[in-house]
């Protein structure tokens, strides 16, 4: 035990087989409805149900409050707790024995070397004999914690959705987390030898604070690399971020192939972020967007044209393989052929052709300056 507090005599001496750091405080229940009344203080449980029947089952836990954080510890037989959601998410740190949490259509395994960070969705936990410490975090605070810890003042464009998905942490299998599971298991181990002396001293210490900064790092690992969150930070005060900086690669290479995968690749979307992203922002699709972009461009070669430029050559400035493709676009979009408007260019003073109404969507929306 790394708490120096001495271990209680409980009447199952195998209560003391997991190294917990709340142990010393442990008390025994020996009843679900005292067990759900214990940890309904930390957690949305519905139910709680022994699995190998109420004879012979026992339970050993108690409460820690560490500022806003209320912590339940515990040391338990087989059981099954059923939880409702929440706007808060239930974190698993775990000390013996496995927990399997099933949510959605997932299962996630947390052993004495894990942690876990739930959703706020329904979920059902399972445990072997084992030993634990549970308890909420709010997802608005582990948002604010990791902006304030960035420097940020605009919130990054993934960071929402990463907070509210749910996450696990083995210490062998993710090397760049080992050194932040153990300051969390020591803010724990620090509670419990700190807790003789009143919440007073606990909440002045501000750990509940540390948790949130800790777990905070621990799914947004960038906070963690200066060289990222550095150039994160650069671009939000230049007002700009990882779309913006699509949207100019976009513009600076439109008589390049623009695949879907390239696009992936260089702003780190997924596809389907990608695709969500433009049409929040731009009004329409990837495709539509670059297309309306790139015949935007063409208009304007063909209303200034150089002396040796051609409907084709402007084409394939503008990305355009096939000639055929691009007189059909160009027709859709401005409603008349693109070797009329550069015959008329050349007859005529520079200007536009007055008539020409762009029609797809998308063409009205400016892009990030």
């Amino acid at each position: 035990m790394s708490d120096s507090s001495p271990i209680p005599e409980f009447e199952h001496p195998e209560a003391a087989v997991y190294d917990n750091p709340f142990l010393p405080s442990f008390h025994l229940i020996d009843s679900p409805q005292g067990c759900t009344g214990l940890m309904g203080a930390t957690l949305p449980l519905v139910e709680m149900i022994p699995l190998e029947g109420i004879l012979g089952w026992w339970f050993y836990g108690a409460n820690h409050c560490i500022g806003s954080i209320t912590a339940t510890a515990w040391t338990a037989k087989p059981m099954r707790l059923l939880f409702t959601a929440q706007r808060q998410h239930i974190t698993l740190i775990g000390y013996g024995g496995v927990q399997r949490f099933r949510q959605a259509s997932r299962t996630w395994r947390c052993t004495s070397d894990s942690c876990l960070l739930m959703a706020s969705e329904p979920c059902s936990m399972e445990t072997t004999f084992s030993s634990a410490v549970v308890f909420s975090l709010s997802e608005e605070r582990l948002l604010s914690t990791a902006m304030a810890m960035g420097g940020l003042e605009q919130k990054p464009p993934d960071w929402q959705r990463r907070l509210e998905e749910a996450h696990g942490w083995t210490t062998p299998a993710d090397p760049a987390t080992p050194s932040l599971q153990r300051a969390l298991r020591q803010a724990m181990t620090t509670v419990s030898q700190l807790s003789g002396f009143g919440r007073g001293l606990l909440n002045r210490l501000n750990l509940d604070d540390q948790i949130y900064r800790l777990m905070a790092a621990m799914v947004l690992p960038e906070l963690l690399q200066e060289r990222s969150l550095d150039r994160l930070v650069q671009r939000q005060r230049q007002g700009r971020d990882a779309f913006d900086e699509l949207i100019d690669y976009i513009k600076a290479n439109l008589s390049q192939p623009l695949s879907l995968t390239l696009l992936e690749s260089r702003s780190h979307y997924s596809r389907r972020a990608l695709q969500y992203a433009f049409v929040e922002r731009m009004g329409c699709t990837v495709t539509h967007w670059i297309r309306n972009q790139r015949l935007d461009l063409a208009r304007r070669r063909l209303e200034n044209p150089q002396p040796a430029d051609t409907v084709g050559s402007i084409a394939r400035e503008c990305g355009y393989r096939s000639l055929g493709l691009f007189s059909v676009d160009f027709q859709q979009r401005f409603h008349v052929k693109p070797s009329l408007l550069l015959r008329e260019s050349r007859a005529s003073s520079p200007g536009s052709l007055v008539g020409l109404s762009p029609t797809d969507p998308g063409e009205n929306k400016s892009s990030p300056t």
